[in-house]
């Protein structure tokens, strides 16, 4: 068994080497915490891009039915 003096070195190794570990998940958390959030701010985005490009066909297609009924009428005189 070693010396008093290499018992509380090796404990201040362990206790730096735990608080590395510590601070290292602690980031991979706060890095998995932004990936999340900007996942979801892009699949928001993904989602209204499509609605805006579903109403605007919706739209497109209406006006172009407009325009087949109006020359499928007899001219009026």
């Amino acid at each position: 068994m070693g010396t008093p003096r290499d018992l509380k070195v090796q404990m201040a190794a362990e206790t730096r080497a735990r608080e590395r570990a510590q601070a290292l998940a602690k980031l991979e958390t706060t890095r998995a915490d932004r990936a999340e959030a900007a996942l979801a701010e892009a699949l928001a985005e993904r989602d209204a891009w499509r609605a805006r490009a579903l109403a605007a066909r919706t739209s497109d297609d209406a006006r172009i039915t407009d325009v087949r009924s109006l020359a499928e009428q007899p001219p009026s005189d």
